[in-house]
């Protein structure tokens, strides 16, 4: 299995904006893209820890996928992920991903 986690900041302001364009880009992976297991947009939940990060522009997107090639077939561009980068391209500051997969 893997899993991905995509850090993704956005310019102030811009998160309502940006969760919008996941609301519709997330229905369509888990319909059309039958190696997803999971595909949630989180954002931060404060509990008032000292230690806890908090950042009111970053979404954190959590995947799984059954195998890699169906995270590479994702990450090709069916259709709906090609219009979800031109969407979110605006309102995006970075995007970085980390890839694991399971470790035992």
């Amino acid at each position: 299995m893997i899993h991905v986690t995509v850090f993704a900041k956005m310019k102030p302001g811009m998160v309502p904006q940006a969760l919008d364009v996941y609301r519709t880009l997330v229905p369509k992976v888990m319909v059309s893209e039958p190696g997803c297991l999971e595909y949630s947009a989180t954002t931060d939940y404060d509990l008032g820890l000292g230690n806890q990060e908090k950042d009111p522009d970053m979404i954190v997107v959590i995947e799984r996928w059954k195998t890699i090639d169906d995270f590479k077939a994702h990450i090709a561009g069916p259709q709906h992920v090609l219009d979800f980068r031109a969407s979110i391209k605006e309102l995006a500051e970075k995007m970085t991903l980390k890839i694991t997969e399971d470790a035992f």
